[in-house]
C-alpha cells in the first residue's frame, strides 16, 4: 500500500511537472516568435536568426517537449498575417511583450530572443521614418507663385521715336474698354473743334496705352501723379507741334511748375498735327507699385514750345482729375477745373451727382496753375475773330454792343476765356492805323503799371508788345507772362489772339477793369504812342462768361449829351419867357 501510494504521488507529481514545463516552454517560444512579428514581415531575414534561438529550446530540461516549439513556430506563421500590419506601429506594441521574456529566466538560451527583438524594433521604427514623405506636402507652398506672376510685368523699354499716327484718335470704347477724360465732356477728338482728351487702357500690370489730343500752338501734355498734388517730379508726357509734325518728350513736372527732361519708360509713340490740333498715342509704365489698382491724378495741359531750341514752357492745366483708377474703364472722371463730369462712359446720373462734392477743388486747382512762359512770337491768325460763345463760353466786351468782329466795319471787341487759374485766352479786334491794345487793371483806376497788350500794324502784319500803362498814360515795355500769339491785318482792322496770366491772386473771382484802346505806332523805331480808350468797363469777373459788360465811355457820353440838351432847352425856355 505504501509503495503504491508513493508511486501514485510520484506519478501525479510528474504529471503536474510535465505539463507545467511544456506550458512554460510554449510560453517562452510564443513570446520569442512574437518578436519576429515586430520585425514587420519585410525584415523576414530576422526570422531565420530567431529560428536558431528556438533550437536552443532543446537545451531545456524538457527537451522532448521542445519539439513542440517547432510546432509553435509554424503557428507563429500566423503572425505574418499580422503583416497586414505594415502598420508597423503594431511592432512597438509587440516589443513590450518581449519584456516578458526576461521573466523566462528558466530558459537561459531564451535570452537570445531579446537580441532579436531589439534588432527588429529599430527596423520597425525605421519604417515610420517613411512618413517623412508627407513633407512633400510642402508643394502646396507653390501657391505663392501667382504673386510672382502679378509683379512679373516688366517696365517698358524707352523708345520715343515718333511715327505717323494714321487716323485721328476717337472715343470708341470709352467706359467699357478704356478710361477716358475729356473737356468738354462730350468731346470726340476725331471731330474738329477745341477739345481736350486723354484715354488710358491697361496692357498688363503698370503698363498702359494712352491717347492724348488737344488744341495748342506749342504742345499738349499728360501728367500722372500718385497723389492729388501736382509736381514733385510727376511723369509728364509731351507731344509738341514741331513745324507740323509731332516731337515727343518724356519729362517730369517739378514743384516750380517747370518741366525737366527725364528718361521714362515709354515707347510705341505715334503722332499727328492738323492745324492747332495735336494728337499722339504712346505706351508707358505708370508711376505706382500697385498693380491691382492704379490710382493717379490726371492732368492734360498745354504750353509753349520753341522748335529752334526745343525749350518747353510751363504747362497750363486744361483738365485735371481727382485720384482715379486707370485700370477701371468705368471710373467716373471729374474735371476739377471746369467742375463738370468729363467721362464718356455710360455712367448713371446718380453717380454723376457725386461730382458736386468736388466743387471745392477748383480753388486748389486754380492756385496750382503756374504763370505762362513768355513767348511773343506772332504767327498768322487763320480766320477772323468772331463773337461765337459770348455769354456762355467766354466773356465779351464790345463797342457798339452788337459788334461782330468777323464782319467788316468800325467795331472794338475784347473776349476772355479762362484756361485755368489766372491764365486766360484773349481775343482783341479793332480799327486803327497804328495799334489796338487791351489793358487790365485790378482796380477801377487805369495806370499804376497796369498790364497792357499791344497788337500793332507793322506794314500789314501784326507786331506784338507786352507793356505797362503808367500813371502818365504812357506805355513802357515789360516782360509779361504771355504767349500763343496770333495776328492778322485787313485794311485798318487789326486782330490778334493770345494767352496771358492776368494780374490778380484771386482765382475763384478775377475782378479787373478792361480797357480797349488805340494809338500810334512807328514801324521804323517801334515807338508806341499813348493809348486812347475806345471801350472801358467797370470792374468785371473775367472768369464769368455771363458778366454784363457796359462801356462806361459811351454811357458817360450819352449822359453828358442828355444833360447838355436839358440845359439848352431850359435856357431857351427862360430866354423865351424873358422876351415876353
Amino acid at each position: 500500500m505504501d509503495n503504491r501510494l508513493v508511486l501514485t504521488v510520484v506519478f501525479v507529481t510528474l504529471s503536474l511537472i510535465s505539463p507545467g514545463s511544456y506550458a512554460q516552454n510554449a510560453r517562452n517560444t510564443t513570446t520569442l516568435t512574437a518578436a519576429p512579428t515586430a520585425t514587420t514581415a519585410p525584415n523576414a531575414t530576422a526570422a531565420p536568426t530567431a529560428a536558431p534561438t528556438v533550437t536552443a529550446a532543446p537545451t531545456a530540461t524538457a527537451a522532448p517537449n521542445a519539439t513542440a516549439a517547432p510546432t509553435a513556430a509554424p503557428t507563429a506563421t500566423a503572425a505574418p498575417t499580422a503583416t497586414a500590419a505594415p502598420n508597423a506601429t503594431a511592432a512597438p506594441t509587440a516589443a513590450p511583450t518581449a519584456t516578458a521574456a526576461p521573466t523566462a529566466t528558466a530558459a537561459p538560451n531564451a535570452t537570445a530572443a531579446p537580441t532579436a527583438a531589439p534588432t527588429a524594433a529599430p527596423t520597425a521604427t525605421a519604417a515610420p521614418n517613411a512618413t517623412a514623405a508627407p513633407t512633400a506636402t510642402a508643394a502646396p507652398n507653390a501657391t505663392a507663385a501667382p504673386t510672382a506672376v502679378a509683379t512679373a510685368a516688366p517696365a517698358l523699354v524707352t523708345n520715343i521715336t515718333v511715327v505717323t499716327l494714321p487716323a485721328a484718335i476717337n472715343n470708341t470704347g470709352c467706359g467699357s474698354q478704356q478710361l477716358c477724360a475729356s473737356e468738354p465732356s462730350e468731346c470726340n477728338p476725331s471731330v474738329a473743334g477745341s477739345c481736350f482728351f486723354l484715354s488710358a487702357k491697361q496692357q498688363s500690370g503698370n503698363n498702359f496705352d494712352f491717347g492724348l489730343s488737344g488744341e495748342s500752338d506749342g504742345y499738349i501734355s499728360a501728367t500722372l501723379s500718385t497723389d492729388n498734388t501736382l509736381g514733385r517730379n510727376d511723369p509728364t508726357y509731351v507731344c509738341a507741334n514741331n513745324n507740323g509734325v509731332v516731337r515727343f518728350f518724356s519729362t517730369v513736372l517739378g514743384d516750380n511748375g517747370q518741366l525737366t527732361m527725364a528718361n521714362l519708360s515709354v515707347n510705341s509713340v505715334r503722332g499727328r498735327v492738323s492745324g492747332r490740333t495735336i494728337q499722339c498715342t504712346f505706351a508707358a509704365t505708370i508711376p505706382t507699385a500697385n498693380t491691382r489698382t492704379s490710382p493717379l491724378t490726371l492732368l492734360v495741359g498745354t504750353g509753349a514750345f520753341n522748335s529752334t531750341s526745343g525749350a518747353l514752357g510751363a504747362p497750363s492745366a486744361q483738365l485735371r482729375s481727382d485720384v482715379a483708377n486707370l485700370a477701371n474703364p468705368m471710373t467716373n472722371v471729374t474735371n476739377q477745373i471746369a467742375s463738370n463730369t468729363t467721362t464718356a462712359s455710360p455712367m448713371t446720373t446718380a453717380n454723376a451727382t457725386a461730382a458736386p462734392t468736388a466743387t471745392a477743388a477748383p480753388t486748389a486747382v486754380a492756385t496750382a496753375a503756374p504763370p505762362l512762359v513768355t513767348n511773343i512770337t506772332v504767327v498768322t491768325l487763320p480766320a477772323a475773330i468772331n463773337n461765337t460763345g459770348c455769354g456762355s463760353q467766354q466773356l465779351c466786351a464790345a463797342e457798339p454792343s452788337e459788334c461782330n468782329p468777323s464782319v467788316a466795319g468800325s467795331c472794338f471787341f475784347l473776349s476772355a476765356k479762362q484756361q485755368s487759374g489766372n491764365n486766360f485766352d484773349f481775343g482783341l479786334s479793332g480799327e486803327s492805323d497804328g495799334y489796338i491794345s487791351a489793358t487790365l487793371s485790378t482796380d477801377n483806376t487805369l495806370g499804376g503799371n497796369d498790364p497792357t497788350y499791344v497788337c500793332a500794324n507793322n506794314n500789314g502784319v501784326v507786331r506784338f508788345f507786352s507793356t505797362f500803362l503808367g500813371d502818365n498814360g504812357q506805355l513802357t515795355m515789360a516782360n509779361l507772362p504771355v504767349n500763343s500769339v496770333r495776328g492778322r491785318v485787313s485794311g485798318r482792322t487789326i486782330q490778334c489772339t493770345f494767352a496771358a496770366t492776368i494780374p490778380t491772386a484771386n482765382t475763384r473771382a478775377t475782378p479787373v477793369t478792361l480797357s480797349v484802346g488805340t494809338g500810334t505806332f512807328d514801324s521804323n523805331t517801334g515807338a508806341l504812342g499813348a493809348p486812347t480808350a475806345q471801350l472801358r468797363s467797370d470792374i468785371e469777373d473775367l472768369a464769368n462768361p455771363m458778366s454784363n459788360v457796359t462801356n462806361l465811355i459811351t454811357s458817360n457820353t450819352i449822359t453828358l449829351q442828355q444833360s447838355l440838351t436839358q440845359v439848352l432847352l431850359i435856357t431857351m425856355g427862360l430866354l423865351g419867357l424873358a422876351a415876353l
